[in-house]
Protein backbone atom coordinates (compact mmCIF):
# COMPACT_ATOMS: atom_id res chain seq x y z
CA UNK A 1 0.00 0.00 0.00
CA UNK A 2 1.09 3.38 -1.29
CA UNK A 3 0.04 6.87 0.01
CA UNK A 4 -2.12 9.26 -1.25
CA UNK A 5 -2.71 10.14 -4.96
CA UNK A 6 -6.06 10.03 -6.33
CA UNK A 7 -7.57 8.23 -9.58
CA UNK A 8 -7.48 10.94 -11.74
CA UNK A 9 -4.94 12.43 -10.56
CA UNK A 10 -2.61 9.69 -11.82
CA UNK A 11 -4.61 8.01 -14.41
CA UNK A 12 -6.97 10.30 -15.80
CA UNK A 13 -5.29 10.37 -18.96
CA UNK A 14 -4.92 6.20 -19.42
CA UNK A 15 -6.67 5.04 -22.25
CA UNK A 16 -10.23 2.89 -21.87
CA UNK A 17 -10.52 3.77 -18.32
CA UNK A 18 -13.21 5.99 -16.61
CA UNK A 19 -10.95 9.09 -16.58
CA UNK A 20 -10.76 12.86 -18.03
CA UNK A 21 -13.37 11.85 -21.39
CA UNK A 22 -16.13 10.65 -18.86
CA UNK A 23 -19.19 12.40 -19.40
CA UNK A 24 -21.37 10.25 -16.93
CA UNK A 25 -23.12 12.96 -14.73
CA UNK A 26 -22.77 14.56 -13.12
CA UNK A 27 -19.92 16.22 -15.02
CA UNK A 28 -17.80 18.10 -12.53
CA UNK A 29 -14.36 18.81 -14.01
CA UNK A 30 -14.93 22.56 -13.90
CA UNK A 31 -14.49 23.40 -10.23
CA UNK A 32 -15.15 26.87 -9.13
CA UNK A 33 -13.38 28.77 -6.49
CA UNK A 34 -10.30 29.78 -7.68
CA UNK A 35 -9.20 32.02 -10.71
CA UNK A 36 -6.53 30.89 -12.93
CA UNK A 37 -6.19 34.35 -14.99
CA UNK A 38 -5.32 36.31 -11.32
CA UNK A 39 -3.95 33.05 -9.59
CA UNK A 40 -6.34 34.14 -7.04
CA UNK A 41 -9.32 32.44 -5.03
CA UNK A 42 -12.35 33.55 -6.69
CA UNK A 43 -15.80 32.29 -5.85
CA UNK A 44 -16.29 32.89 -9.36
CA UNK A 45 -13.22 32.09 -10.65
CA UNK A 46 -13.50 28.41 -12.86
CA UNK A 47 -10.07 25.83 -12.79
CA UNK A 48 -10.17 22.57 -15.23
CA UNK A 49 -7.83 19.60 -14.00
CA UNK A 50 -3.97 21.03 -15.14
CA UNK A 51 -0.71 18.88 -15.49
CA UNK A 52 1.70 18.85 -12.94
CA UNK A 53 4.98 19.44 -14.91
CA UNK A 54 7.84 17.04 -13.72
CA UNK A 55 10.60 19.16 -15.81
CA UNK A 56 10.47 22.21 -13.96
CA UNK A 57 13.35 23.30 -11.60
CA UNK A 58 13.85 21.37 -8.77
CA UNK A 59 11.31 24.37 -6.08
CA UNK A 60 8.42 24.23 -8.37
CA UNK A 61 8.63 20.99 -9.72
CA UNK A 62 5.45 18.66 -10.47
CA UNK A 63 6.76 15.90 -8.43
CA UNK A 64 7.32 17.96 -5.72
CA UNK A 65 4.32 19.52 -4.57
CA UNK A 66 2.48 18.85 -1.36
CA UNK A 67 -0.98 17.08 -0.53
CA UNK A 68 -3.93 19.63 -0.42
CA UNK A 69 -6.20 18.85 3.13
CA UNK A 70 -7.77 15.35 3.05
CA UNK A 71 -8.78 15.04 6.71
CA UNK A 72 -12.46 13.65 7.47
CA UNK A 73 -13.87 16.90 7.46
CA UNK A 74 -12.74 18.75 4.30
CA UNK A 75 -13.42 15.28 2.31
CA UNK A 76 -17.01 15.59 3.40
CA UNK A 77 -17.19 19.24 2.28
CA UNK A 78 -15.44 18.04 -1.14
CA UNK A 79 -18.07 15.56 -1.51
CA UNK A 80 -20.48 18.20 -0.14
CA UNK A 81 -23.80 15.40 -0.34
CA UNK A 82 -22.95 14.00 -3.51
CA UNK A 83 -22.46 17.37 -5.65
CA UNK A 84 -18.73 16.35 -5.44
CA UNK A 85 -18.11 20.63 -6.51
CA UNK A 86 -16.48 22.34 -3.32
CA UNK A 87 -12.71 20.63 -4.21
CA UNK A 88 -11.83 24.24 -4.46
CA UNK A 89 -13.89 26.06 -1.60
CA UNK A 90 -12.97 23.67 0.85
CA UNK A 91 -8.91 24.34 -0.11
CA UNK A 92 -9.33 27.42 0.86
CA UNK A 93 -11.02 27.10 3.63
CA UNK A 94 -7.93 25.35 4.83
CA UNK A 95 -5.05 25.62 3.37
CA UNK A 96 -2.21 27.58 5.25
CA UNK A 97 -1.45 29.85 1.99
CA UNK A 98 -3.72 30.85 -0.86
CA UNK A 99 -1.23 29.71 -3.04
CA UNK A 100 -1.78 26.36 -2.46
CA UNK A 101 -5.09 26.15 -2.87
CA UNK A 102 -5.47 24.81 -6.61
CA UNK A 103 -2.66 21.98 -6.19
CA UNK A 104 -6.06 19.80 -5.72
CA UNK A 105 -6.09 19.77 -9.13
CA UNK A 106 -3.14 18.72 -10.29
CA UNK A 107 -2.93 15.58 -12.12
CA UNK A 108 0.25 13.48 -14.21
CA UNK A 109 0.39 12.13 -17.68
CA UNK A 110 2.32 9.26 -18.74
CA UNK A 111 5.63 11.52 -19.47
CA UNK A 112 5.37 12.04 -15.67
CA UNK A 113 4.62 8.66 -14.53
CA UNK A 114 6.11 6.36 -16.76
CA UNK A 115 6.42 3.22 -14.73
CA UNK A 116 3.17 3.65 -13.75
CA UNK A 117 1.96 3.59 -16.52
CA UNK A 118 3.90 0.53 -17.96
CA UNK A 119 2.77 -1.62 -15.09
CA UNK A 120 -1.03 -0.48 -16.21
CA UNK A 121 -0.65 -1.37 -19.30
CA UNK A 122 1.02 -4.50 -18.57
CA UNK A 123 -1.05 -6.19 -15.97
CA UNK A 124 -4.78 -5.06 -14.72
CA UNK A 125 -5.99 -1.64 -13.31
CA UNK A 126 -9.31 -1.08 -11.68
CA UNK A 127 -11.13 2.53 -12.22
CA UNK A 128 -13.25 1.50 -9.85
CA UNK A 129 -11.17 0.62 -6.45
CA UNK A 130 -11.84 3.59 -3.98
CA UNK A 131 -10.51 3.93 -0.30
CA UNK A 132 -12.67 3.26 2.05
CA UNK A 133 -13.54 6.16 3.99
CA UNK A 134 -13.72 9.85 3.34
CA UNK A 135 -10.63 10.77 5.04
CA UNK A 136 -7.10 10.23 5.63
CA UNK A 137 -4.43 7.19 6.41
CA UNK A 138 -4.48 6.07 9.53
CA UNK A 139 -8.55 4.99 9.01
CA UNK A 140 -7.77 3.97 5.90
CA UNK A 141 -5.32 1.73 6.82
CA UNK A 142 -7.63 0.21 9.69
CA UNK A 143 -10.12 -1.00 6.80
CA UNK A 144 -7.05 -2.27 4.58
CA UNK A 145 -6.22 -4.03 8.18
CA UNK A 146 -9.90 -4.69 9.21
CA UNK A 147 -12.88 -3.68 7.47
CA UNK A 148 -13.27 -0.98 10.22
CA UNK A 149 -12.95 1.98 12.34
CA UNK A 150 -15.23 1.28 15.44
CA UNK A 151 -17.83 3.72 14.99
CA UNK A 152 -20.01 3.26 18.31
CA UNK A 153 -16.51 3.45 19.91
CA UNK A 154 -16.76 0.57 22.14
CA UNK A 155 -13.40 -0.80 21.22
CA UNK A 156 -11.08 2.28 21.00
CA UNK A 157 -12.64 3.94 18.44
CA UNK A 158 -13.82 5.77 16.74
CA UNK A 159 -10.45 6.51 14.25
CA UNK A 160 -11.38 9.73 11.73
CA UNK A 161 -8.21 11.25 11.84
CA UNK A 162 -4.77 10.66 11.94
CA UNK A 163 -3.48 10.57 15.81
CA UNK A 164 -0.36 13.22 16.75
CA UNK A 165 0.85 9.94 18.42
CA UNK A 166 0.16 6.45 17.62
CA UNK A 167 -1.67 4.74 19.84
CA UNK A 168 -0.01 1.83 20.65
CA UNK A 169 -2.02 -1.28 21.96
CA UNK A 170 -5.12 1.13 22.18
CA UNK A 171 -7.48 -0.42 19.97
CA UNK A 172 -8.83 -3.99 20.52
CA UNK A 173 -11.45 -5.01 17.92
CA UNK A 174 -10.97 -8.19 15.93
CA UNK A 175 -8.54 -7.39 12.62
CA UNK A 176 -7.79 -9.96 9.57
CA UNK A 177 -4.86 -11.76 10.76
CA UNK A 178 -6.52 -13.00 13.74
CA UNK A 179 -9.19 -14.64 11.48
CA UNK A 180 -6.01 -16.03 9.76
CA UNK A 181 -4.73 -17.06 12.75
CA UNK A 182 -8.01 -18.98 13.31
CA UNK A 183 -8.14 -20.71 10.13
CA UNK A 184 -3.99 -21.67 10.12
CA UNK A 185 -3.45 -19.39 7.40
CA UNK A 186 0.09 -18.36 6.96
CA UNK A 187 0.70 -14.44 7.29
CA UNK A 188 3.01 -12.11 7.80
CA UNK A 189 2.74 -8.42 7.56
CA UNK A 190 6.17 -6.59 6.27
CA UNK A 191 7.75 -2.91 7.48
CA UNK A 192 10.39 -0.92 6.68
CA UNK A 193 12.23 -0.01 9.14
CA UNK A 194 14.37 2.61 8.00
CA UNK A 195 12.61 5.42 10.81
CA UNK A 196 12.86 3.53 13.32
CA UNK A 197 10.64 4.09 16.07
CA UNK A 198 8.92 7.48 14.12
CA UNK A 199 7.30 4.45 11.69
CA UNK A 200 5.30 3.83 14.83
CA UNK A 201 5.28 6.79 17.13
CA UNK A 202 4.86 9.76 14.60
CA UNK A 203 4.63 9.17 11.36
CA UNK A 204 2.05 5.76 12.05
CA UNK A 205 3.27 4.30 8.46
CA UNK A 206 3.56 1.12 9.80
CA UNK A 207 1.38 -2.43 9.64
CA UNK A 208 -1.23 -1.16 12.33
CA UNK A 209 -0.74 -4.56 14.14
CA UNK A 210 0.72 -2.41 16.86
CA UNK A 211 -2.29 -0.40 17.52
CA UNK A 212 -3.73 -3.39 18.85
CA UNK A 213 -3.98 -4.78 22.41
CA UNK A 214 -3.98 -8.83 21.26
CA UNK A 215 -0.24 -7.67 19.67
CA UNK A 216 0.72 -6.12 23.29
CA UNK A 217 2.77 -9.99 23.87
CA UNK A 218 5.77 -10.02 22.04
CA UNK A 219 6.00 -13.74 22.12
CA UNK A 220 2.23 -13.96 20.29
CA UNK A 221 2.00 -14.64 16.44
CA UNK A 222 0.30 -11.45 15.63
CA UNK A 223 3.53 -9.47 17.08
CA UNK A 224 5.80 -12.16 15.58
CA UNK A 225 4.30 -12.39 12.38
CA UNK A 226 2.56 -8.56 12.81
CA UNK A 227 5.22 -6.18 13.84
CA UNK A 228 8.60 -8.22 13.23
CA UNK A 229 9.47 -8.78 10.04
CA UNK A 230 11.06 -6.45 7.64
CA UNK A 231 10.90 -5.05 4.41
CA UNK A 232 12.99 -5.59 2.53
CA UNK A 233 15.11 -7.88 4.07
CA UNK A 234 13.01 -10.54 5.22
CA UNK A 235 10.40 -10.55 2.75
CA UNK A 236 13.65 -11.10 0.14
CA UNK A 237 14.71 -13.65 2.39
CA UNK A 238 11.46 -15.73 2.59
CA UNK A 239 10.79 -15.62 -1.19
CA UNK A 240 14.05 -16.41 -1.75
CA UNK A 241 13.78 -20.19 0.33
CA UNK A 242 10.02 -20.77 -0.19
CA UNK A 243 8.77 -19.49 2.65
CA UNK A 244 6.27 -16.53 1.75
CA UNK A 245 3.22 -16.60 3.55
CA UNK A 246 -0.35 -16.96 1.83
CA UNK A 247 -1.14 -13.56 2.33
CA UNK A 248 1.30 -10.74 3.07
CA UNK A 249 1.04 -7.40 3.71
CA UNK A 250 3.90 -5.38 2.39
CA UNK A 251 4.84 -1.74 3.30
CA UNK A 252 8.00 -0.40 1.52
CA UNK A 253 8.95 2.50 3.65
CA UNK A 254 7.86 5.73 4.19
CA UNK A 255 10.07 8.03 1.98
CA UNK A 256 9.57 5.57 -1.05
CA UNK A 257 5.60 5.46 -0.18
CA UNK A 258 4.79 8.04 -2.71
CA UNK A 259 3.40 10.52 -0.03
CA UNK A 260 3.59 14.26 -1.32
CA UNK A 261 5.91 16.11 -1.45
CA UNK A 262 8.03 12.82 -1.98
CA UNK A 263 8.89 12.50 -5.84
CA UNK A 264 6.00 10.10 -7.27
CA UNK A 265 8.76 8.39 -9.06
CA UNK A 266 10.65 7.45 -6.42
CA UNK A 267 7.85 5.35 -4.96
CA UNK A 268 7.44 3.38 -8.29
CA UNK A 269 11.21 2.22 -7.42
CA UNK A 270 9.44 0.98 -4.58
CA UNK A 271 6.80 -0.90 -6.31
CA UNK A 272 9.56 -2.17 -8.83
CA UNK A 273 11.29 -3.69 -6.15
CA UNK A 274 8.81 -5.75 -4.37
CA UNK A 275 7.97 -7.15 -7.93
CA UNK A 276 11.79 -7.51 -8.75
CA UNK A 277 12.00 -9.97 -5.68
CA UNK A 278 8.71 -11.58 -6.13
CA UNK A 279 10.14 -12.39 -9.75
CA UNK A 280 13.48 -13.71 -8.72
CA UNK A 281 11.68 -16.77 -7.70
CA UNK A 282 9.89 -18.06 -10.34
CA UNK A 283 8.00 -20.65 -8.49
CA UNK A 284 6.70 -17.60 -6.27
CA UNK A 285 6.24 -15.43 -8.65
CA UNK A 286 3.90 -17.88 -10.75
CA UNK A 287 1.35 -17.93 -7.91
CA UNK A 288 1.34 -14.90 -6.63
CA UNK A 289 -0.95 -11.82 -7.32
CA UNK A 290 0.61 -8.48 -5.81
CA UNK A 291 -2.20 -6.13 -5.25
CA UNK A 292 -0.72 -2.28 -5.53
CA UNK A 293 -3.56 0.39 -3.85
CA UNK A 294 -3.09 3.56 -2.54
CA UNK A 295 -4.70 4.22 1.77
CA UNK A 296 -6.49 7.62 0.12
CA UNK A 297 -6.54 10.44 -2.37
CA UNK A 298 -4.97 12.46 -0.55
CA UNK A 299 -7.08 15.62 -0.96
CA UNK A 300 -6.60 15.31 -4.92
CA UNK A 301 -9.35 15.78 -7.01
CA UNK A 302 -11.43 12.71 -8.14
CA UNK A 303 -14.33 13.54 -10.50
CA UNK A 304 -16.36 10.16 -9.66
CA UNK A 305 -18.98 10.46 -6.79
CA UNK A 306 -18.31 7.22 -4.42
CA UNK A 307 -21.30 5.15 -3.60
CA UNK A 308 -22.31 6.01 0.02
CA UNK A 309 -25.02 4.28 2.35
CA UNK A 310 -28.32 6.07 3.12
CA UNK A 311 -28.23 7.85 6.44
CA UNK A 312 -28.42 5.51 9.51
CA UNK A 313 -27.02 2.36 7.57
CA UNK A 314 -25.59 -0.14 10.27
CA UNK A 315 -21.66 0.28 10.48
CA UNK A 316 -21.48 3.18 8.31
CA UNK A 317 -22.12 5.73 10.37
CA UNK A 318 -20.20 6.94 13.96
CA UNK A 319 -22.86 6.43 16.58
CA UNK A 320 -21.05 7.68 19.30
CA UNK A 321 -23.52 9.66 21.89
CA UNK A 322 -21.61 12.70 21.71
CA UNK A 323 -19.48 13.19 18.16
CA UNK A 324 -18.04 16.24 19.27
CA UNK A 325 -15.81 14.32 21.34
CA UNK A 326 -14.27 12.09 18.66
CA UNK A 327 -11.33 13.78 17.60
CA UNK A 328 -11.03 15.50 14.17
CA UNK A 329 -15.11 14.68 13.33
CA UNK A 330 -16.47 18.43 13.10
CA UNK A 331 -19.40 16.95 14.41
CA UNK A 332 -20.01 14.86 11.28
CA UNK A 333 -21.35 11.39 11.74
CA UNK A 334 -20.84 10.05 8.11
CA UNK A 335 -21.32 8.86 5.58
CA UNK A 336 -18.05 7.01 6.54
CA UNK A 337 -17.47 5.75 2.87
CA UNK A 338 -16.70 4.88 0.30
CA UNK A 339 -14.37 7.18 -0.01
CA UNK A 340 -12.89 8.97 -3.48
CA UNK A 341 -11.29 6.95 -5.91
CA UNK A 342 -7.74 5.75 -5.72
CA UNK A 343 -4.96 3.96 -7.82
CA UNK A 344 -5.16 0.42 -7.77
CA UNK A 345 -3.08 -2.58 -10.19
CA UNK A 346 -3.29 -6.09 -9.94
CA UNK A 347 0.08 -7.48 -10.90
CA UNK A 348 0.07 -11.17 -11.27
CA UNK A 349 0.69 -14.29 -14.31
CA UNK A 350 -3.03 -14.17 -14.08
CA UNK A 351 -3.64 -10.41 -15.09
CA UNK A 352 -1.75 -9.79 -17.84
CA UNK A 353 -2.95 -6.84 -19.77
CA UNK A 354 -3.06 -4.20 -21.19
CA UNK A 355 -6.67 -5.22 -19.13
CA UNK A 356 -8.86 -2.79 -16.82
CA UNK A 357 -11.91 -3.43 -14.80
CA UNK A 358 -14.50 -1.27 -13.80
CA UNK A 359 -16.15 -3.43 -10.81
CA UNK A 360 -16.66 -1.28 -7.53
CA UNK A 361 -13.71 -2.25 -4.83
CA UNK A 362 -12.58 -0.89 -1.94
CA UNK A 363 -9.69 -1.72 0.85
CA UNK A 364 -12.23 -4.18 2.19
CA UNK A 365 -12.32 -5.82 -1.40
CA UNK A 366 -8.58 -7.01 -0.69
CA UNK A 367 -9.79 -9.07 1.96
CA UNK A 368 -12.93 -10.25 0.40
CA UNK A 369 -9.92 -11.17 -2.38
CA UNK A 370 -8.43 -13.37 0.90
CA UNK A 371 -12.24 -14.66 1.94
CA UNK A 372 -12.90 -16.06 -1.53
CA UNK A 373 -9.18 -17.75 -2.16
CA UNK A 374 -9.34 -19.28 1.21
CA UNK A 375 -12.50 -19.45 3.25
CA UNK A 376 -11.48 -17.00 5.91
CA UNK A 377 -14.40 -14.40 7.16
CA UNK A 378 -13.87 -10.91 6.92
CA UNK A 379 -14.07 -9.49 10.22
CA UNK A 380 -16.50 -6.70 11.11
CA UNK A 381 -17.50 -5.66 7.42
CA UNK A 382 -21.14 -4.00 7.50
CA UNK A 383 -23.94 -5.71 5.29
CA UNK A 384 -23.58 -2.53 3.09
CA UNK A 385 -20.02 -2.34 1.85
CA UNK A 386 -20.27 -6.43 1.76
CA UNK A 387 -23.01 -5.77 -0.90
CA UNK A 388 -21.61 -2.58 -2.39
CA UNK A 389 -17.94 -3.84 -3.09
CA UNK A 390 -16.88 -6.89 -4.77
CA UNK A 391 -13.80 -9.06 -4.27
CA UNK A 392 -11.60 -8.57 -7.02
CA UNK A 393 -11.74 -11.83 -8.63
CA UNK A 394 -13.02 -10.14 -11.54
CA UNK A 395 -9.79 -8.56 -11.94
CA UNK A 396 -8.33 -12.03 -13.09
CA UNK A 397 -7.96 -13.31 -16.58
CA UNK A 398 -8.43 -16.97 -15.60
CA UNK A 399 -10.10 -17.67 -18.72
CA UNK A 400 -6.39 -17.91 -20.76
CA UNK A 401 -3.41 -19.43 -19.09
CA UNK A 402 -1.09 -17.74 -16.91
CA UNK A 403 2.03 -15.60 -18.32
CA UNK A 404 4.47 -16.07 -15.86
CA UNK A 405 7.19 -14.41 -17.98
CA UNK A 406 9.02 -11.13 -16.84
CA UNK A 407 8.11 -8.42 -17.71
CA UNK A 408 9.76 -5.27 -19.18
CA UNK A 409 10.69 -2.87 -15.95
CA UNK A 410 13.49 -1.19 -17.51
CA UNK A 411 13.33 2.84 -17.95
CA UNK A 412 15.62 5.65 -17.73
CA UNK A 413 13.60 7.44 -14.94
CA UNK A 414 13.37 4.45 -12.36
CA UNK A 415 16.07 6.10 -9.89
CA UNK A 416 15.76 6.97 -6.73
CA UNK A 417 18.23 8.54 -4.94
CA UNK A 418 18.92 11.67 -7.88
CA UNK A 419 14.95 12.30 -7.05
CA UNK A 420 15.08 12.85 -3.15
CA UNK A 421 16.82 16.11 -2.61
CA UNK A 422 15.14 18.55 -4.90
CA UNK A 423 12.12 17.98 -2.66
CA UNK A 424 13.45 18.61 0.37
CA UNK A 425 12.29 22.22 0.68
CA UNK A 426 8.92 21.45 -0.22
CA UNK A 427 8.65 18.30 2.48
CA UNK A 428 9.85 20.04 5.01
CA UNK A 429 7.58 22.64 4.28
CA UNK A 430 5.10 20.52 4.48
CA UNK A 431 5.78 18.91 7.49
CA UNK A 432 6.57 21.21 9.49
CA UNK A 433 4.39 24.44 8.28
CA UNK A 434 1.39 22.65 6.52
CA UNK A 435 2.63 25.09 3.82
CA UNK A 436 4.19 24.30 -0.05
CA UNK A 437 5.75 26.54 -2.49
CA UNK A 438 2.58 27.57 -4.54
CA UNK A 439 2.68 25.72 -7.95
CA UNK A 440 1.23 28.29 -10.78
CA UNK A 441 -1.90 26.97 -12.43
CA UNK A 442 -1.37 27.16 -15.94
CA UNK A 443 -3.70 29.86 -18.04
CA UNK A 444 -5.18 29.59 -20.43
CA UNK A 445 -6.28 26.02 -19.68
CA UNK A 446 -8.02 23.51 -21.62
CA UNK A 447 -9.75 20.10 -20.34
CA UNK A 448 -6.98 17.48 -20.42
CA UNK A 449 -7.81 14.27 -22.69
CA UNK A 450 -7.02 10.73 -22.18
CA UNK A 451 -5.31 8.59 -24.56
CA UNK A 452 -6.55 6.12 -27.31
CA UNK A 453 -4.04 3.16 -26.86
CA UNK A 454 -3.24 0.57 -26.42
CA UNK A 455 -6.61 -0.89 -26.30
CA UNK A 456 -7.91 -2.54 -22.79
CA UNK A 457 -9.68 -5.82 -22.60
CA UNK A 458 -11.88 -7.22 -19.90
CA UNK A 459 -10.54 -9.89 -17.85
CA UNK A 460 -12.89 -12.76 -17.26
CA UNK A 461 -12.81 -13.71 -13.49
CA UNK A 462 -13.50 -16.87 -12.51
CA UNK A 463 -14.66 -19.45 -14.83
Amino acid sequence: MQENRSFDHYFGTLSGVRGFDDLTPPVVFAQTGWNPATQAVDPAGTTLPFRFDTTRGPLVAGECVNDPDHGWISQHECLNGGANDRWLPTQAQFSALPGNVPVTMGYYTRQDLPIHYLLADTFTVCDGYHCSLLGGTTPNRLYWMSAWIDPDGTDGGPVLVEPNIQPLQHYSWRIMPENLEDAAISWKVYQNKLLGALNNTVVGYNGLVNDFRQAADPRSNLARFGIAPTYPVDFAADVKNNRLPKVSWVLPGFLLSEHPAFPVNVGAVAIVDVLRILLSNPAVWERTALIVNYDENGGFFDHVVPPTPPPGTAGEFVTVPDINSVPGSGGIRGPIGLGFRVPCIVISPFSRGPLMVHDTFDHTSTLKFISARFGVPVPNISAWRNATVGDMTSAFNFAVPPNSSKPNLDHPRLQALPKLPQCVPNAVLGTTTKTSIPYRVPFPQAMPSQETTPVRGIPSGPC
